[in-house]
């Protein structure tokens, strides 16, 4: 297996090399997928934010948009654009680009992390991870397994889904999926890379849970591209210890599809919760 589908490939991806003035050049994850994987440059745009900001102050939203495929051959450039830094808030905007070519902007949200009221709804009610499949084991067992572009089953991330999706042959289901992830290494104690690395892995999922309602599939004549992706980071959490991600379907209509994910730790508490609208067309 290429070096490039393991853990240490992907920390690389997230280590940028300074370009001048808040500006970074950043590594791809997939260099010969069909194209870049939208998640990773989520998390570039978090960790060139993060280089600007104050270490205290911890991101707490993001919003981006996607304007144009990637190229995974091509180095991804990331401008950071200071807007404000308050007295405990920090604002910046970063602009993803290739040659040129603008393929993503991200507005992230900073702040320094105080007290308050404190409510959450409760975890799912679901299996655990112990005795799942992961997804790495299930593919290459049905002969289902994409060498080029291993987001869910390569050697960086263990994902077990709860109610595994047959995607050579969908059926009409309800568009909710629970998925329990880590990674497969342990990582160190960055709070910073933690949650760069939780925006990395929230670009999964999404798109799959708006297809479920119809029995969809990507590989059976639909065009899928995710528009839009907002992310709320509630509490600090390890991407090396086991999240539980359920990601459900709100509305499927005009060729687009909405969904949102939450992520919970193991202990119940609810970490992080994204939406995501993505292009759902039919050529077929």
């Amino acid at each position: 297996m290429p070096d490039r589908q393991t853990l240490e490939h992907l920390l690389n991806t997230m280590s940028l090399e300074p370009d001048g003035e808040n500006r970074f050049i950043a590594q791809n994850t997939h260099p010969d997928g069909p194209r870049l994987y939208g998640g990773q440059v989520l998390a570039q745009t978090v960790r060139a934010a993060q280089l600007t900001v104050p270490k205290e102050r911890q991101i707490h939203s993001q919003h981006a948009y996607f304007l144009r495929p990637g190229d995974g051959k091509i180095p991804v450039t990331l401008e950071v654009q200071p807007a404000r830094d308050g007295g405990s808030f920090s604002s910046r905007r970063v602009v993803a680009s290739q040659e040129g070519r603008i393929i993503l902007v991200s507005s992230m949200s900073f702040h320094i992390p105080e007290g308050g009221d404190d409510w959450e709804p409760d975890m799912p009610n679901v299996r655990g991870p112990d005795g799942l499949k992961n997804e790495r084991e299930r593919n290459m067992e049905e002969d289902f397994f994409w060498p080029e572009f291993q987001i869910v089953d390569g050697l960086d991330w263990d994902v077990r889904f709860v109610e595994p999706v047959d995607w050579r042959k969908p059926r009409p289901r309800e568009g909710l999926l629970h998925i329990w992830l880590k990674t497969t290494e342990s990582l160190g104690d960055s709070p910073a890379l933690h949650a760069a690395l939780l925006s990395y892995i929230s670009d999964c999922g999404l798109v799959d849970a708006t297809l479920l309602p119809h029995g969809r599939s990507f590989h059976q004549g639909m065009q899928t591209a995710s528009l839009d992706h907002a992310m709320w980071f509630h509490a600090p959490c390890r991407v090396d210890e086991w999240l539980l991600y359920e990601v459900n379907c709100e509305r499927v209509g005009s060729a687009r599809g909405l969904a949102r994910g939450r992520f919970f730790s193991q202990d119940g508490d609810l970490v992080a919760t994204c939406m995501q609208e993505c292009m759902q067309r039919r050529l077929q």
